[in-house]
């Protein structure tokens, strides 16, 4: 089998050869490299210097070279969208001690560390691009895109997607995510009861954008993965009410669901940090049937989850500090709790619960590794294994 056979197996509740160590780049656990930072710690602990997938947040490396050495996979991400650039907003960035400030045009303000993209902490953010519908008429038109693209320059991109070995995955952004990205989860929870016409305005912009534009690409391509990132999800769970997010971001995904079934999707799967126990319920009545990365400290509990929605697609779950300096002896309790019996039951990818952290070294991830493949049966990756 490959790559694509054994992830359409796994999410049919079907068993391939061998079950796939397989992620996103948004919260890629061990499948898809690392940040800088953590990458040259691996290298100087050991890992060989030519394992690409060292990432920015603005620049991705290729990951194929990870792929082969620790044998595991992910999908092939859309990377064009068929139409003229928007406008687009001008940044600057100026020094200020041991940190950088980012102005933005649109009155936005951001606090972080030199270098954020590459080393990555949470950034302070101090003033958000949308704060009230003059600030939100601003970046509406400085990101609407231009012009569509004509038929035959949309086709010809398509065609690089025929005849894969791995699944195709093409993103529908988000619906209350976006809206917390533009005006910071606090205003972003507030305006659903302070101005719901502006917040369903915002949402229905981007969602019609999609519509638009995605959605075409999704019936001429016929991907295996449809994905979204809403992040709505808090260390107790749901940031926003069940009720909101029905009324709010429920008809786009339902929408969404109809269109993946029309097309032959196998996954439809939302990135959320945070515990998502409420949250999976109430995406898998919207036609959503997959939740990533499913966080171990925030309270997640896949084994309940799997009996309470036995079709729901799993993925992660598998604490990403196991690998970290000092904590070998997490590594097969981790592993070994929940791995063999999450693969018993069907429609399930182990991975870490999000991505490597600055502590992890090269002999934890090939202990992890080393037992992770044993457990699922995977022969893939040239690291050395660990007895």
């Amino acid at each position: 089998m490959n790559d694509l056979e054994r992830f359409k197996a796994v999410c049919a509740g079907e068993r391939p050869d061998y079950v796939p160590i397989f992620g996103f780049l948004g919260a890629p656990g061990m499948s898809q490299g690392a940040l800088r930072d953590v990458h040259a710690r691996l290298v100087h602990t050991g890992m060989p210097s030519w394992v690409d997938g060292c990432h920015s947040l603005a620049r991705f490396d290729s990951v194929e070279g990870w792929f082969r050495y620790w044998g595991t996979t992910g999908p092939i991400e859309l990377d064009f969208v068929p139409a003229e650039p928007a406008r687009g907003i001008e940044t600057a960035k100026r020094i200020e001690g041991e940190f950088e400030i980012v102005e933005s045009e649109t009155g936005a303000v951001t606090r972080q560390v030199i270098d954020n993209d590459a080393t990555y902490s949470m950034p302070h953010f101090m003033v958000y691009d949308v704060r009230d519908r003059p600030s939100w008429e601003f970046y509406r038109e400085r990101t609407t895109p231009g012009p569509m693209w004509p038929p035959d320059r949309i086709e010809d991109e398509c065609r690089r997607f025929e005849g894969r070995s791995r699944p195709l995955a093409i993103s529908v952004g988000s619906t209350w995510g976006q809206l917390r990205n533009l005006m910071g989860p606090e205003a972003a929870s507030a305006i659903l009861y302070d101005d719901p016409e502006l917040a369903h305005e915002i949402i229905d912009f981007f969602c019609g954008l999609r519509e638009q534009y995605v959605f075409p690409l999704i019936e001429r391509l016929r991907p295996e993965i449809v994905m979204a990132g809403e992040d709505c999800c808090y260390n107790h769970g749901m940031l926003i009410s069940p009720e909101h997010f029905e009324e709010f971001c429920g008809p786009f995904y339902r929408k969404v669901g109809r269109l993946a079934a029309e097309c032959g999707v196998d996954m439809v799967a939302i990135d959320t940090d945070g515990n998502a126990m409420e949250f999976a319920p109430l995406v898998e009545s919207c036609g959503v049937n997959a939740l990533f990365p499913f966080e171990v400290k925030a309270g997640n509990d896949l084994h309940a989850l799997r009996e309470r929605q036995p079709e729901f697609i799993l993925m992660g779950w598998l604490e990403k500090e196991c690998v970290n300096e000092g904590n070998e002896g997490m590594i097969e309790p981790e592993i070994m709790s929940k791995v063999p019996r999450l693969l018993d039951r069907g429609r399930y990818f182990p991975n870490g619960d999000h991505g490597l952290q600055p502590l992890a070294t090269f002999d934890n991830m090939c202990r992890f590794m080393t037992l992770l493949h044993e457990v699922m049966g995977n022969p893939e990756g040239e690291f050395p294994r660990v007895k």
